[in-house]
């Protein structure tokens, strides 16, 4: 089990430096649609800012090493 981390005497999860990340990532992202002027060409842009998200935790958390990928008899 991974611990929490002490930062300025409050307790943080493991989980946070990942989810700040992606934030960070999303957030890059989407100004780049709105500059390109491709936030038009979707149905529903609130749809694609929560599964863009989604996708770049998931890209951070699978790159960090924090989500086991591959074949599951070969985790060890």
């Amino acid at each position: 089990m991974l611990a929490e981390w002490s930062l300025l005497g409050f307790l943080v999860p493991p989980l946070a430096l990942p989810v700040l990340l992606a934030l960070a990532l999303y957030l890059l992202v989407k100004r780049l649609l709105t500059r390109l002027r491709l936030y038009h060409w979707f149905w529903h842009p609130l749809l694609l800012d929560v599964a863009l998200y989604i996708l770049l935790l998931w890209a951070v958390l699978t790159l960090s090493g924090a989500l086991p990928i591959g074949d599951p008899a070969t985790r060890g």
